[in-house]
Formats: C-alpha cells, structure tokens, sequence
C-alpha cells in the first residue's frame, strides 16, 4: 500500500513538473518570462509627417534653415519669454519665422512659393500687414500654405492664379511698417491641413496645433 502511494506521489510531481515545462515553452519559446513593455505613445501632433512624396517643395528663401534662429514651429509664445521684445502675441506659434540675415534691412528680399499650386487669397491683415495663402497638395493631402508679413503691392497675383514652387510671390515688407503689421522684416511660413484658409499665426492649445505641420521639415533642407 505504501509503495502504491509513493508511486503515485511520484508520477503526480513528475506531471506538474513536465507541465510547467510546457507552459513556459509556450509563453515565449524559450522558457524564460519575458519583461513587461511598456505601449508605444503615438499622436497626431508629435508624429513626424512622411516625407513629401511630390519632391517639389523648395525654401522660401535661400539659406532657408539658417534663417530659422526666434520663432520656430510649436513654441509656445507669451510676452514674457518671446525671443522677440517686445512681444504683443501669446499662444502657440503655428508657422516657422525665416528671419533676415544682416545687410538685408533695406533691400528687396524676394519670397518663393515652395511648391505647385493656386493662389486661394491676397490681403492686408493685422499681425502680418501684406499675406498670401497658396493651395498645394503635400504627401496627396491639400495643404493651405500661409506667407505672412509681405508688402501687399508686390504680390503680382490674384486668387485663382496658378503658381509654381519657386516662382516669387512677393518681396518682405519694410520693417515695422504697415507692410508688416508693425513687426520686424521676415517671413512667417504657415502650414495648414486641409483646404480651408486659416492664417492664424497663434493658437490658445495643442490641440489646434495638431491641425499645423512644421514648414521646416519641407522647406529647410541642410
């Protein structure tokens, strides 16, 4: 009787332990546990978009990323800490600021459209003095591409105008001119998904920014 229960305490162990042999296997095929991993955050708003697949963006200007040296795409602006003072804006910037570089106060600087599309609207507007807004199609989704602070007269074309990437769109307006809207002579860049004209050059959250992209990762090539 009691070699009958040994027997069977034995075959019992052996059992459990080929079983939880298996059960490892079968969790990663290795027998060993595998570490917790944490998910993968993803959002609109951080995610870099594709590269453009139409290659026919260009810079607005030359030495585009250079230029790029105050307000850059997403920073968040308030009076108190803007790179330019005094600051009468707050919120977060939507477009990307291609400054002047010295020598280039008084001169003509000519603007040029980064890429193919139609002119959707010229005016003056406060914040920017002189703005365009070019219709274009960026990775096969339309995009509103803003030019901000340009002398409206030199603007030679209207609504409904085709126009093609490097064409000049205008020239920089005089600094803190009506041309400007009384700001510093450079060039504000705004992209805007979809096909509506938004030229906002703040917005109060992220949220609203997610509905931008960042200009520079088309236009300012190394």
């Amino acid at each position: 009787m009691k070699k009958k229960i040994i027997i069977i305490i034995i075959l019992f162990v052996i059992i459990t332990a080929i079983a939880a042999y298996f059960r490892s296997k079968n969790n990663n095929g290795s027998g060993i546990q595998p570490s917790p991993v944490s998910p993968e955050i993803s959002t609109e708003q951080n995610k870099i978009p594709a590269e453009n697949k139409n290659a026919n963006f260009l810079p607005p200007l030359d030495r585009a990323k250079e230029r790029v040296t105050k307000k850059y795409f997403g920073l968040f602006v308030t009076p108190q800490n803007s790179p330019v003072q005094p600051e009468k804006f707050f919120g977060y910037h939507t477009g990307t600021d291609f400054e002047i570089f010295s020598g280039e106060e008084n001169i003509e600087v000519p603007v040029k459209a980064v890429c193919n599309g139609n002119i959707l609207i010229k005016k003056s507007a406060t914040g920017y003095g002189g703005v365009a807004v070019e219709s274009c199609a960026l990775n096969n989704e339309p995009i509103a591409v803003i030019y901000g602070h340009l002398k409206l007269s030199s603007i030679n074309y209207n609504a409904g105008d085709k126009i093609n990437a490097g064409d000049t769109i205008g020239i920089l307006g005089a600094p803190y001119s009506a041309e400007t809207s009384g700001e510093r002579k450079h060039l504000h860049l705004g992209f805007h998904k979809g096909s509506s004209i938004n030229i906002l050059g703040y917005v109060q959250n992220q949220a609203e920014l997610s509905g931008w992209l960042d200009p520079c990762l088309y236009v300012c090539a190394p």
